[in-house]
């Protein structure tokens, strides 16, 4: 008794000229499929560049600095004592309060709406970052100033604006670790990443 094997198909191979020509729509697809992955890599890096801007424009001290529309000045860095009494609020015992004040002159045609997105922020050389109006800032007193870099209320709160070639006085406040000293700290203001930085910030060193 005989046992059949059934014989394997036979297929043919594709024809060169297939390959040829269908040489641009591979070549095609293998780009598409390229850009289809490279593009939201593209876009999540443009992102956190934008939320986390590491391009620093250093400003001369007591001097104006040109950034994103407007000239910016560093007026003053003060940490209150303790028991200063523009310290209203409580305030941890490890902790003190850092108030950093501001110029900025917008140029004609730069949207208050587009200063008013600017962030504050204080570094150290250790890289360690702290935001402007954090939780656990007490209520101050002192002259009241706008905490915006465009608009904001004055001592009597009435609203302000910043105006085109004129100085507009702002006011970002921290809390840092008491022992924490001015030397070697730098503030930051930086923009939202709606705006053109493109992952630049303005640094002054305090």
């Amino acid at each position: 008794m005989s046992i059949e094997i059934p014989a394997k198909p036979v297929v043919d191979p594709a024809p060169i000229g297939w390959w040829r020509r269908n040489t641009g729509w591979l070549i095609g697809t293998a780009v598409l499929g390229a850009i289809a992955i490279y593009a939201p890599y593209r876009d999540a890096l443009n992102e956190y560049r934008d939320r986390n801007p590491s391009i620093a424009i250093d400003a001369p001290k007591h001097d104006w600095v040109q950034f994103e529309g407007a000239r910016w000045r560093l007026v003053e860095a003060e940490a209150l004592a303790p028991r200063d009494p523009r310290i209203l609020g409580p305030l941890r015992k490890d902790a003190g309060v850092l108030l950093v004040r501001f110029e900025v002159i917008p140029d004609s045609g730069t949207p208050i709406k587009t200063l008013d997105t600017c962030r504050g922020r204080i570094a150290d050389a250790q890289g360690r970052q702290w935001e402007a109006g954090p939780v656990g800032l007490p209520r101050l007193g002192g002259p009241k100033l706008p905490t915006s870099c465009g608009s904001g209320y004055d001592a009597q709160f009435k609203s302000v604006l910043a105006v085109p070639g004129r100085p507009f006085a702002f006011q970002h406040a921290y809390v840092l670790p008491r022992t924490q000293k001015l030397e070697g700290l730098e503030a930051r203001i930086e923009f939202g990443p709606l705006q053109s930085a493109k992952g630049r910030y303005l640094r002054f060193k305090l």
